[in-house]
């Protein structure tokens, strides 16, 4: 009985045999559990622990940092022929506040969805590749390179795990990002400088406006003058046109209505596009600025790079910058080919205008 065991090991299994077994009751009752796990930014040590048992129980390698206490990244690696890493698979545990949202870490499943924080963004997408890679090592497979999967926390903030992730000098072939992306392959995404603008008036009574300096009304030329501004645009080979961008999106000032406002707070999501950086756009926004004061002495108005929930000067300083991939890449090839078989479907090549941190 031993040799006959021993003629037919599990590891002799082919990828393509492990593949089709995988049970996709498993991977969505993975997901729902994830999701009712509850990890808002800040609070992402129980989405961890909920990774290292399982990635622990299935034999894989799990190494934890703690980025802030409380707050740790996790690495599982499947070990392979090589000790190098061919493919890194990166999520982030964090999730937004739960807001108003109902129920929010179900996990049920209605109409054809799995509903929860975080079910979209990031969960669903880190749970496909834990369970991917979890199945793989439950099935004795072993790969010629080894197979990673990074959990990282503070994606929805100031972007401390994958910063900490960068800094530890991680090496890999390549690497999935698993943000949603509605099934398309995502070879780029812009990048985002979020920039505050004080401007500094001189507080009066609303009756006697002339006698003050309104930093409101400052602000609205500002505002406008952003409109006269040429967004760049790139070409993305054979996807598309991705273009630069302003949003307004959040606007403080002044102390009553009856008041001339002696202050005010405007905060841009300046989007870039790759080739531009957050340094060029403080500049390009400080160009508007002394247009405007070079034409009214009294014109009072200073920048910064600032984000409300931002208190980490790292992040301040490196910023958030935009990336592309080649759309020729043999990761891309590989996702674009696996899609077709499964789907018999070419694959939608795409880019997102959001920001994400395959950037680091």
């Amino acid at each position: 009985m031993e040799e006959e065991r021993m003629a037919d090991p599990v590891s002799e299994k082919t990828f393509e045999d492990i593949v089709m077994a995988v049970s996709d009751d498993e991977l969505i009752a993975f997901t729902q559990q994830f999701i009712q796990v509850e990890s808002v930014n800040g609070h992402e040590q129980p989405a961890a622990d909920f990774i290292i048992k399982a990635c622990k129980d299935a034999g894989l390698k799990v190494t934890v940092s703690e980025v802030q206490p409380g707050r740790p990244n996790v690495m599982a690696v499947l070990p392979g022929e090589s000790d190098e890493i061919g493919i890194l698979f990166h999520g982030h545990t964090d999730t937004v506040p739960f807001f108003e949202m109902k129920d929010p870490v179900s996990g049920e499943i209605a109409d054809g969805y799995i509903w929860g924080r975080g079910s979209v963004d990031q969960k669903g997408g880190l749970a496909a590749a834990i369970v991917a890679v979890l199945t793989l090592a439950k099935a004795g497979y072993k790969p010629k390179k080894s197979l990673a999967i990074a959990a990282v926390i503070d994606e929805e903030s100031e972007h401390r795990g994958s910063w900490s992730l960068a800094q530890e000098g991680i090496k890999a072939d390549f690497a999935i990002t698993t943000e949603p992306s509605d099934l398309h392959l995502e070879l780029a995404h812009k990048g985002t400088a979020p920039i505050r603008v004080d401007f500094e008036g001189v507080l009066a009574h609303g009756s006697n406006p002339w006698i003050g300096v309104n930093a409101i009304e400052m602000a609205a030329r500002f505002v406008l003058a952003l409109n006269d501004l040429e967004m760049k645009t790139v070409e993305i080979p054979g996807v598309g046109t991705m273009r630069a961008s302003y949003n307004v999106g959040l606007i403080e000032g002044g102390t009553q209505y009856n008041n001339v406002a002696d202050h005010c707070a405007v905060y841009l999501d300046r989007r870039m596009v790759p080739g531009e950086n957050q340094p060029e756009i403080f500049a390009e926004v400080q160009s508007v600025i002394d247009k405007l004061a070079a034409n009214d002495p009294k014109y009072k108005a200073k920048a910064s790079v600032a984000r409300p929930d931002w208190k980490w000067d790292v992040i301040r300083k490196r910023g958030l910058n935009p990336s592309m991939s080649p759309p020729d890449s043999e990761i891309a090839e590989a996702v674009g080919g696996a899609y077709k078989q499964e789907t018999g479907e070419e694959i939608k090549v795409t880019f997102t205008n959001g920001y994400n941190d395959g950037d680091f």
